[in-house]
Protein backbone atom coordinates (compact mmCIF):
# COMPACT_ATOMS: atom_id res chain seq x y z
CA UNK A 1 0.00 0.00 0.00
CA UNK A 2 1.28 3.74 -0.71
CA UNK A 3 2.07 5.68 2.00
CA UNK A 4 0.38 8.96 1.63
CA UNK A 5 2.32 11.78 2.65
CA UNK A 6 0.21 14.54 4.95
CA UNK A 7 0.03 18.01 3.88
CA UNK A 8 -0.99 19.72 7.04
CA UNK A 9 1.60 22.27 8.36
CA UNK A 10 3.98 21.09 11.02
CA UNK A 11 3.18 22.23 14.38
CA UNK A 12 5.29 24.52 15.84
CA UNK A 13 7.91 23.27 18.94
CA UNK A 14 5.90 22.80 22.23
CA UNK A 15 7.55 25.32 24.83
CA UNK A 16 8.61 24.73 28.12
CA UNK A 17 8.55 26.30 31.31
CA UNK A 18 12.84 26.85 31.83
CA UNK A 19 12.10 26.11 35.76
CA UNK A 20 9.62 23.10 35.83
CA UNK A 21 9.68 21.97 32.28
CA UNK A 22 5.74 22.19 32.20
CA UNK A 23 3.87 22.98 28.74
CA UNK A 24 3.64 27.04 28.66
CA UNK A 25 1.92 29.58 25.56
CA UNK A 26 3.46 32.48 24.32
CA UNK A 27 0.65 34.31 25.82
CA UNK A 28 1.62 33.14 29.55
CA UNK A 29 3.93 35.55 31.41
CA UNK A 30 4.12 32.85 34.74
CA UNK A 31 4.27 29.40 34.75
CA UNK A 32 0.56 27.68 35.88
CA UNK A 33 2.74 25.24 37.92
CA UNK A 34 5.36 26.47 39.55
CA UNK A 35 4.70 30.10 39.55
CA UNK A 36 7.77 31.39 38.03
CA UNK A 37 8.36 34.68 35.82
CA UNK A 38 8.48 33.31 32.30
CA UNK A 39 10.75 36.26 31.04
CA UNK A 40 13.07 36.28 34.37
CA UNK A 41 13.56 32.19 34.44
CA UNK A 42 14.04 32.59 30.39
CA UNK A 43 16.63 35.72 30.98
CA UNK A 44 18.32 33.17 33.92
CA UNK A 45 18.56 30.39 31.48
CA UNK A 46 20.21 32.05 28.63
CA UNK A 47 22.98 33.68 31.01
CA UNK A 48 23.19 29.82 31.78
CA UNK A 49 23.60 28.72 27.78
CA UNK A 50 26.22 31.41 27.85
CA UNK A 51 28.04 30.29 30.31
CA UNK A 52 28.50 26.95 29.41
CA UNK A 53 30.05 28.17 26.42
CA UNK A 54 33.60 28.09 25.26
CA UNK A 55 35.37 31.04 27.68
CA UNK A 56 36.42 34.07 25.23
CA UNK A 57 40.40 32.51 24.92
CA UNK A 58 38.68 29.12 23.26
CA UNK A 59 36.74 31.48 20.47
CA UNK A 60 37.39 34.28 18.71
CA UNK A 61 35.35 37.59 19.58
CA UNK A 62 33.51 38.68 16.13
CA UNK A 63 30.84 40.57 17.14
CA UNK A 64 32.26 43.98 16.81
CA UNK A 65 34.58 43.36 14.07
CA UNK A 66 31.85 45.26 11.44
CA UNK A 67 31.96 48.53 13.89
CA UNK A 68 33.88 51.25 12.35
CA UNK A 69 36.87 52.43 14.48
CA UNK A 70 35.49 50.39 17.73
CA UNK A 71 39.33 51.24 19.49
CA UNK A 72 38.58 54.80 19.05
CA UNK A 73 35.21 54.17 20.48
CA UNK A 74 36.14 52.25 23.53
CA UNK A 75 38.92 54.50 24.07
CA UNK A 76 36.76 57.96 23.94
CA UNK A 77 34.25 55.78 26.41
CA UNK A 78 37.03 55.17 29.08
CA UNK A 79 36.79 51.22 28.08
CA UNK A 80 40.62 51.66 27.31
CA UNK A 81 43.77 53.93 27.95
CA UNK A 82 45.69 55.28 24.88
CA UNK A 83 48.42 53.04 25.71
CA UNK A 84 46.99 50.11 25.80
CA UNK A 85 45.31 50.78 22.77
CA UNK A 86 48.25 51.13 21.15
CA UNK A 87 49.32 48.20 22.35
CA UNK A 88 46.70 46.63 21.33
CA UNK A 89 46.74 47.82 17.15
CA UNK A 90 50.86 47.36 17.58
CA UNK A 91 49.71 43.66 17.73
CA UNK A 92 47.09 43.48 15.57
CA UNK A 93 49.71 44.56 12.86
CA UNK A 94 51.86 41.97 13.71
CA UNK A 95 49.08 39.45 13.22
CA UNK A 96 47.99 41.17 10.14
CA UNK A 97 51.67 40.84 9.03
CA UNK A 98 51.91 37.05 9.58
CA UNK A 99 48.38 36.40 7.56
CA UNK A 100 46.45 35.78 10.71
CA UNK A 101 44.41 39.37 10.78
CA UNK A 102 42.20 39.97 14.08
CA UNK A 103 39.69 42.51 15.07
CA UNK A 104 40.54 44.85 17.50
CA UNK A 105 38.11 42.96 20.26
CA UNK A 106 39.91 39.83 20.20
CA UNK A 107 43.39 41.14 20.77
CA UNK A 108 42.59 43.15 23.75
CA UNK A 109 40.91 39.96 25.02
CA UNK A 110 43.72 38.09 24.26
CA UNK A 111 45.77 40.86 26.32
CA UNK A 112 43.49 41.30 29.42
CA UNK A 113 42.64 44.39 28.94
CA UNK A 114 39.03 44.08 28.78
CA UNK A 115 36.40 41.12 29.54
CA UNK A 116 33.87 39.82 27.06
CA UNK A 117 30.62 41.76 28.94
CA UNK A 118 32.79 45.15 28.74
CA UNK A 119 33.01 44.34 24.64
CA UNK A 120 29.49 43.24 24.48
CA UNK A 121 28.76 46.66 26.25
CA UNK A 122 30.40 48.87 24.45
CA UNK A 123 29.07 47.03 21.31
CA UNK A 124 25.64 47.83 21.81
CA UNK A 125 26.86 51.20 22.83
CA UNK A 126 28.15 52.23 19.60
CA UNK A 127 25.77 50.63 17.32
CA UNK A 128 22.83 52.69 19.73
CA UNK A 129 25.29 55.91 19.13
CA UNK A 130 25.92 54.90 15.25
CA UNK A 131 21.97 54.99 14.77
CA UNK A 132 21.40 57.91 16.62
CA UNK A 133 23.87 59.73 14.66
CA UNK A 134 22.06 57.98 11.46
CA UNK A 135 18.40 59.52 12.60
CA UNK A 136 20.08 62.67 13.17
CA UNK A 137 21.22 62.76 9.50
CA UNK A 138 18.34 61.37 7.85
CA UNK A 139 16.34 64.49 9.49
CA UNK A 140 19.02 66.73 8.14
CA UNK A 141 18.76 65.61 5.00
CA UNK A 142 14.97 65.41 5.25
CA UNK A 143 14.96 69.63 6.46
CA UNK A 144 17.77 70.04 3.40
CA UNK A 145 15.18 68.44 0.76
CA UNK A 146 12.24 70.27 2.44
CA UNK A 147 14.00 73.57 1.97
CA UNK A 148 15.38 72.81 -1.42
CA UNK A 149 11.90 71.72 -2.39
CA UNK A 150 10.79 75.02 -0.97
CA UNK A 151 13.00 76.71 -3.11
CA UNK A 152 12.23 75.15 -6.34
CA UNK A 153 8.36 75.92 -5.39
CA UNK A 154 8.93 79.66 -5.09
CA UNK A 155 12.01 79.61 -7.93
CA UNK A 156 9.08 78.03 -10.41
CA UNK A 157 6.67 80.40 -9.66
CA UNK A 158 8.80 83.75 -9.98
CA UNK A 159 10.14 82.17 -13.63
CA UNK A 160 6.44 81.44 -14.17
CA UNK A 161 5.59 85.65 -13.53
CA UNK A 162 8.42 86.35 -15.53
CA UNK A 163 7.29 84.40 -18.36
CA UNK A 164 3.83 85.61 -18.05
CA UNK A 165 5.24 89.08 -17.97
CA UNK A 166 7.22 89.07 -21.12
CA UNK A 167 4.92 87.40 -22.27
CA UNK A 168 2.10 90.27 -21.87
CA UNK A 169 4.78 92.83 -22.90
CA UNK A 170 5.40 90.62 -26.11
CA UNK A 171 1.64 90.85 -26.70
CA UNK A 172 1.20 94.54 -26.45
CA UNK A 173 3.83 95.47 -28.80
CA UNK A 174 1.79 94.97 -31.61
CA UNK A 175 -0.76 97.68 -29.79
CA UNK A 176 1.87 99.99 -28.77
CA UNK A 177 4.51 99.64 -31.31
CA UNK A 178 3.42 98.71 -34.99
CA UNK A 179 0.97 101.75 -34.84
CA UNK A 180 3.88 104.35 -35.29
CA UNK A 181 5.93 101.83 -37.68
CA UNK A 182 3.11 101.79 -39.98
CA UNK A 183 3.57 105.66 -39.63
CA UNK A 184 6.56 105.69 -40.35
CA UNK A 185 6.45 103.83 -43.21
CA UNK A 186 3.14 105.33 -44.99
CA UNK A 187 4.82 108.80 -44.38
CA UNK A 188 8.07 107.65 -46.30
CA UNK A 189 6.30 105.91 -49.14
CA UNK A 190 4.14 109.58 -49.59
CA UNK A 191 7.75 111.77 -49.28
CA UNK A 192 9.85 109.21 -52.19
CA UNK A 193 6.29 108.76 -54.54
CA UNK A 194 6.41 113.07 -54.44
CA UNK A 195 2.59 113.13 -52.83
CA UNK A 196 3.88 115.51 -50.21
CA UNK A 197 5.88 118.22 -52.98
CA UNK A 198 9.20 117.38 -54.88
CA UNK A 199 12.04 115.99 -53.36
CA UNK A 200 15.95 116.33 -53.84
CA UNK A 201 18.38 113.67 -54.89
CA UNK A 202 19.74 113.52 -51.42
CA UNK A 203 16.62 113.98 -49.73
CA UNK A 204 15.76 111.00 -51.71
CA UNK A 205 18.27 108.73 -50.64
CA UNK A 206 17.42 109.78 -46.85
CA UNK A 207 13.93 109.24 -47.21
CA UNK A 208 14.80 105.30 -48.93
CA UNK A 209 17.47 104.72 -45.87
CA UNK A 210 13.76 105.56 -43.43
CA UNK A 211 11.41 103.11 -45.44
CA UNK A 212 14.46 100.09 -45.33
CA UNK A 213 14.88 100.81 -41.56
CA UNK A 214 11.37 100.96 -40.93
CA UNK A 215 10.81 97.44 -42.49
CA UNK A 216 13.42 96.21 -40.60
CA UNK A 217 12.22 97.17 -37.57
CA UNK A 218 8.46 96.28 -39.07
CA UNK A 219 9.79 92.84 -39.82
CA UNK A 220 11.63 92.31 -36.01
CA UNK A 221 8.17 93.14 -34.88
CA UNK A 222 6.65 90.88 -36.52
CA UNK A 223 9.30 88.36 -34.78
CA UNK A 224 8.48 89.44 -31.46
CA UNK A 225 4.45 89.19 -32.16
CA UNK A 226 5.15 85.34 -33.87
CA UNK A 227 7.10 84.30 -30.76
CA UNK A 228 4.72 86.11 -28.23
CA UNK A 229 1.90 84.11 -29.68
CA UNK A 230 3.56 80.81 -29.71
CA UNK A 231 4.59 81.17 -26.44
CA UNK A 232 0.91 81.68 -25.52
CA UNK A 233 0.44 78.35 -27.26
CA UNK A 234 -2.22 80.21 -29.55
CA UNK A 235 0.43 79.69 -33.13
CA UNK A 236 -2.38 78.76 -36.13
CA UNK A 237 -2.00 75.54 -38.16
CA UNK A 238 -3.80 75.92 -40.92
CA UNK A 239 -2.52 73.29 -43.59
CA UNK A 240 -2.96 73.54 -47.36
CA UNK A 241 -1.85 71.71 -50.18
CA UNK A 242 0.84 73.78 -52.18
CA UNK A 243 3.68 74.08 -54.26
CA UNK A 244 6.35 74.15 -53.11
CA UNK A 245 8.80 75.30 -56.02
CA UNK A 246 6.34 78.05 -56.39
CA UNK A 247 6.48 79.31 -53.08
CA UNK A 248 10.47 78.90 -53.08
CA UNK A 249 10.37 81.42 -56.40
CA UNK A 250 8.40 84.10 -53.94
CA UNK A 251 11.14 83.61 -51.48
CA UNK A 252 14.44 83.77 -53.55
CA UNK A 253 12.61 86.87 -55.99
CA UNK A 254 11.81 88.71 -52.51
CA UNK A 255 15.59 88.06 -51.55
CA UNK A 256 17.43 88.48 -54.61
CA UNK A 257 18.05 92.15 -54.22
CA UNK A 258 19.95 91.62 -50.95
CA UNK A 259 22.21 89.17 -52.49
CA UNK A 260 22.57 91.23 -54.86
CA UNK A 261 23.72 93.74 -52.26
CA UNK A 262 26.05 91.09 -50.47
CA UNK A 263 27.52 89.74 -53.45
CA UNK A 264 25.97 86.29 -52.65
CA UNK A 265 25.16 84.39 -55.06
CA UNK A 266 21.47 82.44 -54.99
CA UNK A 267 20.48 79.09 -55.96
CA UNK A 268 17.51 76.74 -56.19
CA UNK A 269 17.14 73.36 -57.01
CA UNK A 270 13.57 72.41 -56.54
CA UNK A 271 12.43 70.42 -59.75
CA UNK A 272 9.01 72.20 -60.51
CA UNK A 273 7.48 68.10 -60.84
CA UNK A 274 7.97 67.99 -57.27
CA UNK A 275 4.75 66.64 -55.69
CA UNK A 276 2.37 69.17 -53.67
CA UNK A 277 3.31 69.27 -49.65
CA UNK A 278 0.56 69.50 -46.77
CA UNK A 279 1.91 72.35 -44.75
CA UNK A 280 1.09 76.10 -43.92
CA UNK A 281 1.85 78.03 -46.80
CA UNK A 282 2.73 81.32 -45.06
CA UNK A 283 4.38 80.11 -42.27
CA UNK A 284 6.52 77.76 -44.61
CA UNK A 285 6.82 80.78 -46.35
CA UNK A 286 8.38 82.71 -43.30
CA UNK A 287 10.67 79.52 -42.27
CA UNK A 288 12.29 79.56 -45.63
CA UNK A 289 12.41 83.52 -46.05
CA UNK A 290 14.39 83.46 -42.88
CA UNK A 291 16.70 80.67 -43.19
CA UNK A 292 17.73 81.84 -46.60
CA UNK A 293 17.94 85.54 -45.02
CA UNK A 294 20.15 84.09 -42.35
CA UNK A 295 21.81 82.53 -44.85
CA UNK A 296 22.86 85.54 -46.94
CA UNK A 297 23.52 87.56 -43.66
CA UNK A 298 26.20 84.83 -42.60
CA UNK A 299 27.77 84.18 -45.94
CA UNK A 300 30.55 86.71 -47.12
CA UNK A 301 30.91 88.33 -50.61
CA UNK A 302 32.16 85.46 -53.20
CA UNK A 303 30.00 83.04 -50.94
CA UNK A 304 26.85 80.46 -52.14
CA UNK A 305 23.12 79.97 -50.66
CA UNK A 306 21.25 77.32 -52.15
CA UNK A 307 17.59 75.83 -51.86
CA UNK A 308 16.97 72.40 -52.52
CA UNK A 309 14.29 69.74 -52.23
CA UNK A 310 14.38 65.91 -52.83
CA UNK A 311 11.82 63.12 -52.17
CA UNK A 312 12.53 60.58 -49.65
CA UNK A 313 10.19 57.83 -47.80
CA UNK A 314 6.98 59.61 -48.50
CA UNK A 315 8.02 63.51 -47.11
CA UNK A 316 10.02 66.26 -48.73
CA UNK A 317 13.18 67.01 -47.04
CA UNK A 318 14.17 70.61 -47.69
CA UNK A 319 17.26 71.87 -47.05
CA UNK A 320 18.89 75.75 -47.14
CA UNK A 321 22.70 75.82 -47.57
CA UNK A 322 25.96 78.06 -47.25
CA UNK A 323 29.07 78.42 -47.65
CA UNK A 324 29.26 81.25 -44.79
CA UNK A 325 31.14 81.54 -41.40
CA UNK A 326 29.58 78.33 -39.76
CA UNK A 327 28.88 77.48 -36.21
CA UNK A 328 30.97 75.41 -33.44
CA UNK A 329 29.45 72.41 -33.48
CA UNK A 330 29.57 72.49 -29.44
CA UNK A 331 27.44 75.42 -29.82
CA UNK A 332 24.71 74.63 -32.18
CA UNK A 333 22.06 74.14 -29.59
CA UNK A 334 22.49 77.95 -28.97
CA UNK A 335 21.34 79.19 -31.84
CA UNK A 336 17.71 78.28 -31.44
CA UNK A 337 17.66 79.72 -28.00
CA UNK A 338 15.39 82.87 -27.89
CA UNK A 339 16.62 86.33 -27.41
CA UNK A 340 20.46 84.91 -27.53
CA UNK A 341 23.30 85.51 -30.20
CA UNK A 342 26.33 83.28 -30.23
CA UNK A 343 28.27 86.92 -30.66
CA UNK A 344 27.18 88.59 -27.46
CA UNK A 345 29.15 91.44 -27.73
CA UNK A 346 28.37 94.65 -27.82
CA UNK A 347 30.49 95.39 -31.33
CA UNK A 348 28.78 92.35 -33.21
CA UNK A 349 28.89 92.10 -36.82
CA UNK A 350 25.54 90.77 -37.58
CA UNK A 351 22.02 92.20 -35.94
CA UNK A 352 18.70 90.49 -34.63
CA UNK A 353 16.75 89.69 -31.69
CA UNK A 354 18.06 86.19 -31.58
CA UNK A 355 13.85 84.99 -32.42
CA UNK A 356 14.10 83.84 -35.91
CA UNK A 357 15.77 80.20 -35.54
CA UNK A 358 13.71 79.94 -31.71
CA UNK A 359 11.02 80.56 -34.24
CA UNK A 360 11.97 78.64 -36.89
CA UNK A 361 11.75 75.61 -34.96
CA UNK A 362 8.78 76.15 -33.41
CA UNK A 363 6.84 76.11 -36.66
CA UNK A 364 8.74 73.34 -37.92
CA UNK A 365 7.68 70.83 -34.92
CA UNK A 366 4.36 72.45 -35.29
CA UNK A 367 4.16 70.91 -38.82
CA UNK A 368 5.79 67.28 -36.77
CA UNK A 369 9.20 67.31 -38.15
CA UNK A 370 12.70 68.47 -36.31
CA UNK A 371 15.28 71.26 -37.82
CA UNK A 372 18.41 69.37 -38.58
CA UNK A 373 21.61 71.60 -38.50
CA UNK A 374 25.48 70.83 -39.63
CA UNK A 375 27.75 73.01 -39.71
CA UNK A 376 31.58 73.15 -39.20
CA UNK A 377 33.57 76.78 -38.57
CA UNK A 378 34.39 78.99 -41.82
CA UNK A 379 33.37 75.78 -44.07
CA UNK A 380 29.23 76.69 -43.59
CA UNK A 381 25.84 75.44 -42.46
CA UNK A 382 22.91 73.32 -43.87
CA UNK A 383 19.92 73.52 -42.10
CA UNK A 384 17.10 70.77 -43.20
CA UNK A 385 13.43 69.66 -42.44
CA UNK A 386 10.98 67.47 -43.45
CA UNK A 387 7.23 68.07 -45.15
CA UNK A 388 4.58 65.77 -45.43
CA UNK A 389 3.27 64.74 -49.21
CA UNK A 390 -0.08 66.00 -50.14
CA UNK A 391 -2.73 62.97 -50.56
CA UNK A 392 -2.43 62.07 -54.27
CA UNK A 393 -6.21 62.87 -55.92
CA UNK A 394 -8.44 60.32 -55.97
Amino acid sequence: MATVESNKPEAPPALKCPQCGAAVSTTDVACSICGVDLALAAALAEQTVWASMPSAQERPYVEQIHLPRFGDFLLRNGFVSEGQLQTALAHQQDAAARGQPLPIGQILLDLGVVTREQLDIAGFQQVRELQATLIENNHQLQRYVNNYAQELRQALKKLDELNQLKTNFLSNIRHELRTPVAHIKGYADMLAGGYVGPISAEQRKAVNVIRQAATHLERLLNDLIQFATSAKREMAYEPTAFSLPDLVARVLEKLHPKATASEVQLRADVLPTQPLVLADMEKIYWVLFHLVDNAIKFTPASGEVSLTAQVRDSRLRVFVQDTGIGIPPERIHEIFEPFHQLDGSSTRSYGGLGLGLALVRQIVELHGSQIEVESQPERGSIFAFDLALAPAPA
